[in-house]
């Protein structure tokens, strides 16, 4: 596991030296396609520190009504603070919001996809919902703090995005430790019942 952490570091720092200087979209760590109206973002990388995340965020708060991004996701998670930072921006921004799934969507990504406005789903897709991971160093009752707001905060949010998708006996079973596997024809399913869930509270 430590060596899996020490080589996505590694491949965050590559990436982020090449794309310094770069004016090609495609160098950059998310690249952001606009055409028109239309922009694509490529969530295709484990999700690195925030700062890979700023024009993004930076487009979506400027979008207009009018606009429409399609975020392709296909990638294992990573960092929750640069997921929820997208998540706040796909909230605030005025544009429609699509995110098309393909491959593998786990961990942090999935938040990405059920915040979005419409959903998009490849046959091939491998959708997977676990509790978060992560390490801590510092002083004991600095770690027992610290554990005990992430775990009070953190479950307020597993509520926030997938309550409606997964039922509440299943969000507390992944909250408890348990990974879910959706496959394609699963989270069409499940994206349906959330719409219908949210459309009858309104």
């Amino acid at each position: 596991m430590e060596k899996e952490k020490f080589e996505s570091i590694l491949k965050q720092i590559n990436l982020k030296l090449r794309s310094n200087g770069s004016d090609n979209e495609w160098d950059q760590y998310t690249p952001v396609i606009c055409e028109g109206t239309s922009t694509m973002v490529y969530l295709t990388e484990t999700f690195g520190e925030p700062c890979f995340y700023n024009k993004l965020c930076h487009q979506l708060y400027r979008a207009k009504e009018d606009e429409r991004f399609t975020f392709v996701v296909n990638s294992p998670g990573g960092m929750l603070d640069s997921a929820f930072m997208i998540t706040d921006a796909i909230r605030r921004t005025q544009a429609t919001t699509v995110c098309r799934l393909v491959g593998t969507v786990a961990s942090a990504a999935t938040i990405i996809a059920l915040s979005c406005d419409e959903l998009e789903v490849s046959d091939e897709l491998a959708f997977m919902i676990h509790n978060y991971s992560s390490g801590m160093q510092g002083k004991g009752h600095e770690m027992k703090a610290r554990q005990t707001f992430i775990d009070r905060e953190l479950n307020k949010s597993f509520n926030k995005y997938y309550l409606g998708f997964l039922s509440a006996e299943e969000i507390e079973s992944v909250i408890e430790g348990k990974d879910i596997w959706l496959n394609a024809q699963e989270v069409e399913q499940r994206w349906q019942t959330k719409s219908t869930f949210y459309s009858e509270k309104e």
